[in-house]
């Protein structure tokens, strides 16, 4: 009863809409009917009738006949003890409806794509007894009476009591909040508790790997399975899904209670018992000996949920049950472990385990889908009606954020890709963490009232998620954010750091300041402000700004915000200090290809940077343009700063015939693609191939254009020395000459080949 009194209701004009309420004293009426019912409710004739029926009863004034269920069936799950089942397959065009900006949920669509709705567990039990029932739909009634009166037969809206607009906030505020470490109400950062919570289903995004798992699980064939990762990465919750599934929850119906630390499951519709260990960490060490058994036994399919130290601990304890070494054991387990594509086959012994590992998977796709479900407009139409929005902080973040949606998401998400890329993996948690903070700025509804009470109004910028993203207001770091690691990996990543010329003077020279506009009414005032804050002098001491902080961010506001056309759009790599990342993206679209210009242009900068590696000499970038071009590999001391003119050459190919530039995609366990430029390897260098990430194209990009205090990542350098000893193994000339390279003035090399003949030293010059 107490859920109801947090009932959300919309308006009819000016009116109390009585939808909601008719709703559930239509439920409840059917319930009366047969308690004994199924906690199934789908739009019927008969559902439709009792709907009718209830809103007469409670506004006999109201136009029936324009009287619709929609609107109350779909928005009911808003208020935390409402579902809906989405009909299999239409999962996609349901959350194009809720994202879209002028789609609606209508009669028909919802028949269509939603096969029932159903109650929590806790309101389903309730309205089983007759007396509950009587209270409940005495109560519902109360509730309507007190947000309206009768009054000359029109319907009104009294003004709300201070007892009244405290129940009418929005908790998804608490809920955001609840999810971040830095106070002490972070009880759903944990995924344990959120599976218990209603309001998880509101931002719950379904894992992939879910339906994967399960089939392998419910599979005549199948196998055991691992499932592994960082503590965050998911692990826990993707148990819950397949839980769910096996014990045909619906998949947004909240847990009455945490998962126990072993769950058995044997529904008549599977052949073969599961069993499901939510943490192996969590287990009873003295029974290890009989849980091995059952799995050699395969009495049960298992899914076994670990980190990578307790499995490892407890089958090399006993690793003579699958007959091997301790040794062999270790070496089995880290390598299915550490498979690039996050899947493989483990075999121990006469047992075979599929495993999966979280963190060898790309969580950008759904991590943003994620962000969307917390922005999406039905979590804050309960703000949009109130007077105090105009005065919210965050309600006015939400807005600007779902004004720009795609925009924002587009560049917060190419952010997070730079930092995947350059080795940075943030696990969904702390991904989760990091969106409930840009909204929020970790503000409760105490805190907003409180603001209010004192006529704080005029809050600027410094709640904005555009400084947020970085964990401060736009002038001072926010001390409690600093806690999170996605700020403190993101504030190691420096952007906007390196200036971007054009767009300097563009923004500073006031005698063009005021003919570029971003375009966006609320923010266009702000920008202009913080513009004329940014350049001036830092010795006027009156400035509510100092004016480097300004011009950050103005470059955030930018960044973040700007329509760029498609020349401007260097601006981007510019801030995020990667200047191929957007030709990179480009290239994760389905069917993208390299045309020839853009190979060439790259495979000259990459023979450029590849050369100079082998041969440890700085080169002048015509170098790269020669006719013929020969990439040495050569002896040498790997020092750049001393000139080594002359070097012996272990191996040599021609660049133009011996290594081609594609595209390649690889799919991981999940169904995701990545595409990569591959240095692939021809002729008697074939299978002699270099994946060139991200890293990589933005050092060559850099040192093309002349950055010579670029470093490359030692990782990287490791995987070229690779390669090029791949290369020297597979062009190694049979031949008992030894060829000598010399670096000319004009930076050409000259070889001159050695050789002994009838004991004589034979030399012959090749240009």
């Amino acid at each position: 009863m107490r859920k109801l009194q947090h009932l959300r209701f919309g308006k009819h004009g000016e009116n109390i809409a009585p939808h909601k309420f008719a709703l559930l004293i239509a439920l409840a009426t059917l319930y009366e009917e047969d308690p004994q019912r199924r906690n199934q409710f789908a739009i019927t004739e008969e559902l439709e009738r009792e709907f009718r029926r209830s809103l007469s009863e409670l506004a006999p004034d109201y136009q029936i006949s324009a009287a619709t269920i929609e609107s109350p069936f779909y928005f009911l799950k808003n208020d935390g003890f409402w579902f809906l089942q989405v009909r299999p397959g239409l999962e996609e065009e349901y959350e194009r409806i809720e994202r879209s900006d002028h789609a609606r949920f209508t009669k028909r669509r919802l028949t269509d794509l939603v096969s029932f709705g159903f109650l929590s567990n806790e309101f389903d039990e309730f309205l089983r007894n007759h007396a509950n029932r009587r209270m409940f739909c005495a109560e519902v009634r109360r509730l309507f009476r007190a947000a309206s009166v009768t009054r000359q037969g029109e319907w009104q809206r009294q003004e709300p009591s201070s007892e009244l607009e405290e129940e009418v906030v929005n908790h998804f505020v608490d809920y955001l909040n609840s999810l971040q470490r830095t106070s002490a109400g972070n009880e759903n950062a944990i995924a344990e508790s959120q599976a218990c919570n209603p309001q998880f289903g509101y931002i719950h995004v379904p894992h992939s790997l879910s339906k994967t798992i399960l089939s392998e699980l419910t599979d005549k064939n199948g196998k055991h399975v691992i499932l592994t990762g960082h503590a965050g990465d998911g692990k826990s919750t993707i148990a819950v899904e397949v839980y769910k599934h096996l014990k045909r929850i619906p998949p947004s119906q909240p847990l009455d209670v945490q998962l126990q630390p072993r769950e058995d499951i044997s529904e008549h519709a599977i052949e073969h018992a599961i069993s499901i260990i939510k943490d192996l960490s969590e287990r009873y060490k003295s029974a290890d000996q009989e849980l091995l058994q059952e799995i050699v036994g395969h009495t049960n399919r298992f899914l076994l949920v670990t980190n990578t130290g307790t499995l490892l601990d407890l089958f090399r304890q006993h690793c003579d049950l699958f007959d091997l070494a301790e040794s062999d054991v270790e070496t089995r387990i880290l390598n299915a472990i550490g498979n690039d594509l996050g899947e493989a086959e483990l075999r121990m012994g006469k047992t075979v385990f599929r495993v999966f590992n979280l963190a060898k998977m790309d969580n950008l796709h759904i991590a943003r889908r994620i962000f969307a479900n917390m922005c999406a407009v039905d979590r804050w139409v309960g703000c949009a009606d109130r007077s105090c929005k105009s005065t919210c902080p965050v309600y006015s973040n939400v807005v600007l954020l779902q004004n720009n949606q795609e925009k924002v998401l587009d560049r917060i998400f190419l952010a997070y890709r730079r930092m995947y890329e350059y080795g940075t993996r943030l696990t969904l948690r702390q991904l989760t963490e990091h969106f409930a903070y840009l909204i929020t700025s970790g503000l409760s509804e105490a805190d907003i009232h409180e603001m209010r009470q004192k006529n704080i109004t005029d809050f600027g910028t410094q709640y904005m998620f555009f400084n947020r993203f970085f964990g401060d207001n736009g002038r001072v770091d926010d001390a409690a954010a600093q806690q999170m690691q996605a700020i403190r990996e993101i504030a190691r990543q420096r952007f906007g750091e390196r200036p971007c010329p054009t767009w300097e003077r563009r923004l500073w020279l006031r005698s063009r300041g005021r003919q570029f506009q971003l375009g966006i009414e609320w923010i266009d005032g702000v920008f202009d402000e913080l513009r004329d804050y940014g350049s001036k002098s830092r010795s006027e001491n009156t400035l509510a700004y100092k004016p480097e902080s300004a011009r950050e961010q103005v470059r955030r506001i930018l960044y973040f915000l700007y329509d760029f056309s498609e020349e401007e759009q260097s601006y981007l790599g510019q801030y995020l200090n990667s200047p191929t990342i957007l030709r990179w993206q480009l290239w994760q679209e389905t069917n993208a290809q390299l045309d020839w210009s853009e190979a060439a242009s790259l495979g000259e900068r990459v023979y450029h940077v590849l050369q100079e590696h082998f041969t440890g000499i700085r080169l002048p970038e015509m170098y790269s343009q020669r006719d013929e071009r020969r990439l040495y590999v050569t002896l040498n001391r790997h020092r750049n700063e001393v000139r080594q003119s002359a070097q012996v050459v272990l191996a040599q190919v021609d660049w133009s015939t011996a290594v081609k530039l594609e595209l390649c995609s690889l799919e991981d366990a999940i169904g995701g693609t990545r595409t990569d430029l591959v240095l692939k390897g021809r002729d008697h260098l074939e299978g002699t191939d270099l994946r060139l990430t991200l890293p990589f194209l933005d050092y060559v990009v850099m040192r093309h254009f002349g950055e010579l205090g670029e470093v490359l990542q030692t990782a990287y350098r490791e995987r070229l020395n690779q390669f090029k000893a791949q290369v020297q193994k597979k062009a190694n000339s049979a031949d008992e000459s030894i060829m000598l390279v010399r670096l000319k003035t004009d930076h050409t090399f000259r070889r001159q080949h050695y050789s002994v003949r009838n004991e004589r030293l034979e030399v012959n010059d090749a240009l």
